[in-house]
């Protein structure tokens, strides 16, 4: 009788764990994911997101870039188009630097909580490993492990200032030449961090 009882507690257990767990995933947090094409900063947080896709929806929002235009008022003093640098609004009131990426959380009836929202890229990254919050260890994107987090973030920020930098220095610079250095530096991280892989 007693080991009746126990395999019925263990079903209902197990019924318990199926619905939550299909409940978690009919409903799984929702984002505005204010970003940029061009950004490698933002394109790690895409990573992350994409990472967790089925455990994290987002809708994608061009939120900052770059616009060619005529130079009517002779701002740049030389009669040439210029490039204007613009920030949607919203990135503005969400995000007190303007930056991307920025997260901001959507509720059930689909709105936006801009009081809520988390930027900067790694912290963004760590953000959405938690909010997913994996069933698997071997599915988040840093490691339990404290000595193996502390590699990981030793390695993030290393990527980020000799991969990530010298690729935005790539995508910005107007002059070939420091195009072409930012490139060499670029090539250099990529070769440093794939020796650690």
């Amino acid at each position: 009788m007693a080991s009746a009882g126990k395999a019925a507690t263990a079903a209902m257990a197990n019924n318990l764990k199926k619905n939550l767990s299909s409940q978690t995933t009919a409903c799984p947090p929702t984002f505005r994911y204010l970003s940029a094409w061009f950004c490698p900063y933002a394109h790690r947080a895409t990573i992350a997101l994409e990472h967790h896709a089925g455990r994290i929806d987002y809708e994608w929002v061009e939120a900052l870039g770059w616009e060619q235009r005529k130079d009517d008022n002779n701002v740049t003093k030389t009669g040439k188009e210029w490039w204007y640098h613009w920030k949607a609004d919203e990135l503005r009131r969400a995000n007190p630097s303007a930056l991307v990426p920025t997260l901001i959380p959507v509720d059930s009836d689909g709105k936006p909580d801009e009081d809520k929202s988390v930027y900067e890229s790694l912290i963004t990254i760590d953000y959405i490993d938690a909010v997913a919050n994996p069933p698997d260890e071997t599915l988040c994107l840093a490691p339990q492990d404290p000595y193996l987090a502390a590699k990981c973030r030793y390695w993030a920020d290393k990527v980020n200032r000799e991969c990530c930098s010298p690729y935005y220095g790539v995508l910005v610079r107007t002059e070939e030449s420091e195009r072409r250095e930012h490139f060499e530096k670029l090539v250099g991280g990529l070769k440093s961090f794939s020796k650690e892989i």
